[in-house]
């Protein structure tokens, strides 16, 4: 998967507040396509990068992403390359 601005902002939003639902990580994101987040979130869930935490629609219940080991992992390596390369 190409880590594109919206993927690393993505990512971002959920290190900064884990437990955030769908509609919070778009708005956090600054992404107003639902279907948009959704198929993003599916993809870096299915990478192993976020999981969801809470009940989940097929429950009633809204997501709650966090990252996991590799996902923090990558955000820590992407957040220093891009603090390095800032002017």
């Amino acid at each position: 998967m190409r880590m594109t601005y919206r993927t690393l902002r993505v990512l971002a939003t959920i290190e900064a507040q884990a437990g955030l639902s769908n509609y919070e990580v778009a708005q956090r994101a600054g992404i107003s396509d639902q279907g948009q987040i959704s198929r993003l979130l599916s993809r870096l869930h299915g990478l192993g990068l976020i999981e969801n935490t809470g009940k989940g629609q097929s429950k009633g219940g809204a997501n709650a992403w966090q990252l996991t080991r590799e996902g923090r992992r990558l955000q820590s390596a992407t957040g220093r390359a891009s603090r390095r390369a800032a002017p």
